[in-house]
């Protein structure tokens, strides 16, 4: 088993105000503090900059939103829906994502410092471009996902499905890959230098040097 990064934890403390006009809330106050939302759909969020701190949500779908640039900070999302939801260019501070459904969803370019995937189902999420510093996903569906030109601080794969993943230009030096399926995984030698594989993996990984074990 890897070692995860100790994370720091959402800091919520005290009741949470239980928000039911979401969508009103973003838009008169350009953000969301204190609050806990349950079991609604959140739609038709554009045109706006919002920040969510101190915040939680629990069954909640967003659907034809727009969240680009948005500040998150102390923010848990339990058993969302956030499918195609694009959050690229955003800063993204001790948050979780748990059980979570985040295909096709757009990270790209952001900043993630103490942030958790877990159990999440995020096949074609996009996390191009963006800054780790301290990020574990864990028990995990990354199929077919693009890390591509990521900087990474400190970040931990553990027991997530990463075939087909793409991580050209994203150095792994040091990054623990052994608990993964890595089938099919996008990237070049320079990439995966200093990685920590299983053997099963290694050999599966010699089709970057093309050479052929008989």
């Amino acid at each position: 088993m890897n070692k995860l990064s100790k994370l720091q934890r959402p800091k919520i403390i005290g009741t949470l105000e239980k928000l039911e006009d979401v969508v009103s809330e973003i838009y008169n106050e350009n953000s969301l503090s204190n609050k806990i939302i349950e079991n609604v759909v959140i739609s038709g969020l554009e045109d706006i900059r919002v920040s969510f701190d101190k915040c939680v949500f629990k069954n909640v779908t967003f659907e034809y939103c727009d969240l680009t640039k948005v500040d998150m900070m102390d923010v848990i999302f339990e058993n969302c829906n956030l499918a195609n939801i694009p959050f690229s260019k955003g800063s993204i501070y001790r948050t979780e994502f748990t059980k979570c459904k985040i295909t096709g969803t757009r990270f790209d370019e952001c900043l993630m410092k103490n942030v958790l995937f877990e159990s999440c189902v995020g096949k074609y999420v996009n996390l191009a471009y963006t800054k780790f510093d301290g990020v574990n996903i864990i028990e995990s569906e990354f199929l077919s996902a693009v890390f591509q030109e990521v900087e990474i601080k400190k970040m931990v794969f553990e027991n997530t499905n990463l075939s087909n993943a793409i991580f050209y230009n994203s150095k792994l030096n040091g990054i623990d890959l052994s608990t993964c399926n890595i089938e099919d995984i996008q990237l070049g030698i320079n990439d995966i230098s200093g990685a920590n594989v299983s053997v099963v993996q290694a050999l599966d990984l010699t089709r970057l040097m093309n050479i052929k074990i008989k």
